[in-house]
Protein backbone atom coordinates (compact mmCIF):
# COMPACT_ATOMS: atom_id res chain seq x y z
CA UNK A 1 0.00 0.00 0.00
CA UNK A 2 1.24 3.47 -0.91
CA UNK A 3 0.35 6.84 0.57
CA UNK A 4 -2.45 8.66 -1.22
CA UNK A 5 -1.59 10.61 -4.36
CA UNK A 6 -2.68 14.00 -5.67
CA UNK A 7 -2.44 14.90 -9.36
CA UNK A 8 -2.46 18.67 -9.69
CA UNK A 9 0.07 19.40 -12.44
CA UNK A 10 -1.90 18.36 -15.51
CA UNK A 11 0.54 18.70 -18.41
CA UNK A 12 -2.29 18.11 -20.87
CA UNK A 13 -3.74 21.57 -20.15
CA UNK A 14 -0.72 23.39 -21.60
CA UNK A 15 0.29 20.85 -24.26
CA UNK A 16 -0.23 21.05 -27.99
CA UNK A 17 -2.90 18.46 -28.77
CA UNK A 18 -3.78 16.69 -32.00
CA UNK A 19 -5.96 13.73 -32.83
CA UNK A 20 -9.02 12.50 -34.63
CA UNK A 21 -12.60 13.28 -33.72
CA UNK A 22 -15.84 15.03 -34.61
CA UNK A 23 -15.22 18.56 -35.89
CA UNK A 24 -17.60 20.13 -33.35
CA UNK A 25 -16.06 18.17 -30.46
CA UNK A 26 -12.29 18.14 -31.13
CA UNK A 27 -9.53 16.69 -29.01
CA UNK A 28 -8.62 20.20 -27.78
CA UNK A 29 -11.83 20.13 -25.71
CA UNK A 30 -9.83 18.05 -23.22
CA UNK A 31 -8.22 21.31 -22.14
CA UNK A 32 -11.38 22.70 -20.56
CA UNK A 33 -12.41 21.80 -17.01
CA UNK A 34 -15.97 20.64 -17.72
CA UNK A 35 -17.00 17.00 -17.61
CA UNK A 36 -20.12 17.29 -19.76
CA UNK A 37 -20.20 15.04 -22.82
CA UNK A 38 -21.45 18.00 -24.87
CA UNK A 39 -18.15 19.79 -24.19
CA UNK A 40 -15.78 16.82 -24.45
CA UNK A 41 -13.77 15.03 -27.11
CA UNK A 42 -15.83 12.72 -29.34
CA UNK A 43 -14.86 10.17 -31.96
CA UNK A 44 -17.58 8.75 -34.21
CA UNK A 45 -17.99 4.99 -34.54
CA UNK A 46 -17.61 3.00 -37.72
CA UNK A 47 -14.99 1.07 -39.63
CA UNK A 48 -12.37 3.82 -39.46
CA UNK A 49 -13.52 5.67 -36.37
CA UNK A 50 -13.32 3.29 -33.43
CA UNK A 51 -9.78 4.35 -32.59
CA UNK A 52 -9.66 7.53 -30.54
CA UNK A 53 -6.12 8.82 -31.06
CA UNK A 54 -4.51 11.60 -28.99
CA UNK A 55 -1.02 13.06 -29.38
CA UNK A 56 0.40 15.44 -26.77
CA UNK A 57 3.43 17.61 -27.46
CA UNK A 58 5.06 19.34 -24.47
CA UNK A 59 7.36 22.36 -24.55
CA UNK A 60 9.99 20.45 -22.56
CA UNK A 61 10.57 17.06 -20.95
CA UNK A 62 8.32 16.79 -17.89
CA UNK A 63 7.66 14.11 -15.24
CA UNK A 64 4.67 11.80 -15.73
CA UNK A 65 3.38 9.08 -13.43
CA UNK A 66 -0.42 9.08 -13.80
CA UNK A 67 -2.56 8.97 -16.94
CA UNK A 68 -6.34 8.98 -16.60
CA UNK A 69 -9.58 9.51 -18.50
CA UNK A 70 -12.79 10.69 -16.84
CA UNK A 71 -16.53 11.04 -17.54
CA UNK A 72 -16.15 8.71 -20.51
CA UNK A 73 -18.64 6.32 -22.08
CA UNK A 74 -16.00 3.60 -22.54
CA UNK A 75 -17.22 0.05 -22.09
CA UNK A 76 -15.65 -2.72 -20.04
CA UNK A 77 -14.10 -4.09 -23.26
CA UNK A 78 -12.14 -0.91 -24.07
CA UNK A 79 -8.36 -1.09 -24.40
CA UNK A 80 -5.63 1.51 -24.83
CA UNK A 81 -2.07 1.89 -26.02
CA UNK A 82 0.07 4.49 -24.25
CA UNK A 83 3.53 5.70 -25.23
CA UNK A 84 5.72 8.36 -23.63
CA UNK A 85 8.59 9.74 -25.70
CA UNK A 86 11.63 11.73 -24.68
CA UNK A 87 12.75 13.05 -28.03
CA UNK A 88 13.24 10.02 -30.27
CA UNK A 89 13.43 7.62 -27.31
CA UNK A 90 10.36 5.69 -26.13
CA UNK A 91 10.59 5.73 -22.32
CA UNK A 92 7.26 3.99 -21.67
CA UNK A 93 5.11 1.74 -23.85
CA UNK A 94 2.11 -0.26 -22.67
CA UNK A 95 -0.96 -1.83 -24.25
CA UNK A 96 -3.78 -3.30 -22.22
CA UNK A 97 -7.35 -3.13 -21.01
CA UNK A 98 -8.56 0.30 -19.90
CA UNK A 99 -10.39 -1.25 -16.95
CA UNK A 100 -13.16 1.34 -17.19
CA UNK A 101 -15.16 1.87 -13.99
CA UNK A 102 -17.47 4.80 -13.23
CA UNK A 103 -16.56 6.16 -16.67
CA UNK A 104 -12.91 6.33 -15.61
CA UNK A 105 -9.66 4.69 -16.75
CA UNK A 106 -6.47 4.96 -14.67
CA UNK A 107 -2.86 4.02 -15.22
CA UNK A 108 -0.15 4.68 -12.62
CA UNK A 109 3.38 4.01 -13.84
CA UNK A 110 5.66 1.95 -11.56
CA UNK A 111 7.98 4.94 -11.41
CA UNK A 112 7.99 8.44 -12.80
CA UNK A 113 8.86 8.77 -16.50
CA UNK A 114 10.15 11.96 -18.09
CA UNK A 115 9.08 12.82 -21.61
CA UNK A 116 8.11 15.60 -24.00
CA UNK A 117 5.43 13.73 -25.94
CA UNK A 118 2.61 11.34 -25.10
CA UNK A 119 0.37 9.32 -27.40
CA UNK A 120 -2.81 7.55 -26.31
CA UNK A 121 -4.88 5.35 -28.61
CA UNK A 122 -8.19 3.96 -27.34
CA UNK A 123 -10.06 1.05 -28.95
CA UNK A 124 -13.66 0.23 -28.01
CA UNK A 125 -15.31 -1.37 -31.04
CA UNK A 126 -18.26 -2.78 -29.10
CA UNK A 127 -19.30 0.51 -27.52
CA UNK A 128 -23.12 0.49 -27.64
CA UNK A 129 -23.35 4.27 -28.07
CA UNK A 130 -21.82 4.20 -31.54
CA UNK A 131 -19.18 6.79 -30.57
CA UNK A 132 -16.45 7.36 -28.00
CA UNK A 133 -16.84 10.28 -25.60
CA UNK A 134 -13.93 11.50 -23.43
CA UNK A 135 -14.52 14.84 -21.71
CA UNK A 136 -11.67 14.94 -19.14
CA UNK A 137 -8.13 13.60 -18.87
CA UNK A 138 -5.06 13.91 -16.66
CA UNK A 139 -1.44 13.36 -17.66
CA UNK A 140 1.20 14.33 -15.13
CA UNK A 141 3.03 13.57 -11.89
CA UNK A 142 1.60 12.45 -8.56
CA UNK A 143 2.41 14.13 -5.27
CA UNK A 144 2.32 11.89 -2.19
CA UNK A 145 2.52 13.32 1.34
CA UNK A 146 4.98 11.96 3.90
CA UNK A 147 2.23 10.07 5.71
CA UNK A 148 -1.15 8.74 4.65
CA UNK A 149 -4.60 10.23 5.09
CA UNK A 150 -6.79 9.29 8.07
CA UNK A 151 -9.27 6.40 8.17
CA UNK A 152 -11.92 8.88 9.34
CA UNK A 153 -12.13 10.22 5.75
CA UNK A 154 -15.54 9.78 4.15
CA UNK A 155 -17.18 9.43 0.74
CA UNK A 156 -20.56 10.88 -0.20
CA UNK A 157 -23.01 10.80 -3.09
CA UNK A 158 -25.05 13.80 -4.17
CA UNK A 159 -28.14 12.70 -6.08
CA UNK A 160 -29.41 15.16 -8.64
CA UNK A 161 -33.05 14.22 -8.96
CA UNK A 162 -36.52 15.68 -9.06
CA UNK A 163 -39.21 13.71 -7.26
CA UNK A 164 -42.91 14.18 -7.87
CA UNK A 165 -45.40 12.75 -5.38
CA UNK A 166 -48.90 12.00 -6.65
CA UNK A 167 -52.08 12.55 -4.65
CA UNK A 168 -52.23 8.82 -3.91
CA UNK A 169 -48.65 8.81 -2.59
CA UNK A 170 -47.04 7.37 -5.70
CA UNK A 171 -43.56 8.75 -6.41
CA UNK A 172 -41.98 9.46 -9.77
CA UNK A 173 -38.25 10.18 -9.75
CA UNK A 174 -36.45 12.00 -12.56
CA UNK A 175 -32.80 10.98 -12.05
CA UNK A 176 -30.41 13.58 -13.47
CA UNK A 177 -26.94 12.95 -12.07
CA UNK A 178 -24.96 11.23 -9.33
CA UNK A 179 -21.93 13.13 -8.03
CA UNK A 180 -19.27 11.63 -5.78
CA UNK A 181 -17.58 13.60 -3.06
CA UNK A 182 -14.68 12.94 -0.70
CA UNK A 183 -13.80 14.43 2.65
CA UNK A 184 -10.07 13.73 2.87
CA UNK A 185 -9.03 13.97 6.51
CA UNK A 186 -5.32 14.16 7.19
CA UNK A 187 -3.95 14.53 10.71
CA UNK A 188 -0.26 14.09 9.99
CA UNK A 189 1.07 16.26 7.18
CA UNK A 190 4.79 16.91 7.61
CA UNK A 191 6.39 20.34 7.58
CA UNK A 192 7.78 19.64 4.12
CA UNK A 193 4.26 18.87 2.80
CA UNK A 194 2.85 22.31 3.54
CA UNK A 195 4.34 24.24 0.63
CA UNK A 196 2.94 21.74 -1.88
CA UNK A 197 -0.45 21.71 -0.15
CA UNK A 198 -0.66 25.46 -0.60
CA UNK A 199 0.27 25.19 -4.28
CA UNK A 200 -2.40 22.51 -4.84
CA UNK A 201 -5.08 24.67 -3.27
CA UNK A 202 -4.03 27.74 -5.25
CA UNK A 203 -4.31 25.72 -8.46
CA UNK A 204 -7.70 24.39 -7.36
CA UNK A 205 -8.90 27.94 -6.60
CA UNK A 206 -8.60 28.77 -10.31
CA UNK A 207 -11.17 26.06 -11.11
CA UNK A 208 -8.60 23.47 -12.16
CA UNK A 209 -9.56 19.86 -11.52
CA UNK A 210 -7.47 17.88 -9.04
CA UNK A 211 -6.98 14.09 -9.21
CA UNK A 212 -6.98 12.04 -6.00
CA UNK A 213 -5.94 8.39 -5.68
CA UNK A 214 -6.45 6.75 -2.26
CA UNK A 215 -3.76 4.14 -3.04
CA UNK A 216 -1.75 4.50 -6.28
CA UNK A 217 -0.38 0.95 -5.95
CA UNK A 218 -3.76 -0.66 -6.67
CA UNK A 219 -4.42 -2.38 -10.05
CA UNK A 220 -6.05 -0.24 -12.79
CA UNK A 221 -9.57 -1.64 -12.30
CA UNK A 222 -9.49 -0.80 -8.58
CA UNK A 223 -7.95 2.61 -9.24
CA UNK A 224 -10.72 3.45 -11.68
CA UNK A 225 -13.33 2.59 -9.07
CA UNK A 226 -11.68 4.67 -6.35
CA UNK A 227 -10.18 7.70 -8.08
CA UNK A 228 -11.86 11.07 -8.19
CA UNK A 229 -11.15 14.09 -10.40
CA UNK A 230 -12.82 17.35 -9.54
CA UNK A 231 -12.92 20.60 -7.64
CA UNK A 232 -10.99 20.79 -4.39
CA UNK A 233 -11.23 23.10 -1.40
CA UNK A 234 -9.41 23.02 1.93
CA UNK A 235 -10.32 23.71 5.51
CA UNK A 236 -8.06 25.41 8.01
CA UNK A 237 -4.52 24.10 8.34
CA UNK A 238 -3.71 23.48 12.00
CA UNK A 239 -0.92 22.22 14.21
CA UNK A 240 -2.81 20.30 16.90
CA UNK A 241 0.19 18.46 18.30
CA UNK A 242 2.29 21.39 19.45
CA UNK A 243 5.93 21.23 18.33
CA UNK A 244 5.50 17.85 16.62
CA UNK A 245 6.06 17.67 12.87
CA UNK A 246 2.37 16.94 12.27
CA UNK A 247 -0.25 19.21 10.75
CA UNK A 248 -3.97 18.64 10.26
CA UNK A 249 -6.21 19.67 7.37
CA UNK A 250 -9.38 18.33 5.77
CA UNK A 251 -9.76 18.65 2.00
CA UNK A 252 -13.10 18.43 0.21
CA UNK A 253 -13.08 17.05 -3.34
CA UNK A 254 -16.19 17.05 -5.54
CA UNK A 255 -16.41 15.11 -8.80
CA UNK A 256 -16.47 17.37 -11.85
CA UNK A 257 -19.56 16.76 -13.94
Amino acid sequence: MENCGFGWQNHLLSATLSGNGVAALPVTNLQNQQGAASLGWRVAGGTAGWNASLQMSLSSALPIRAISLHRTNLSAAASWHIQIHDGSTVVFDQTGACGAQNGQCLLVLPSEATGNAVSITILDVDNPDGFLSIPLAYVGPLWQPQRNYASSSTESLTLGQQSTTMINGGEFVDARYVQRGLSIVHDSYGDSDIATLRQIQRAAATGQNILFLPDPSQPPLTLAGQALLGRLSGGDLSNPYGPANRHSQTLTLTERL
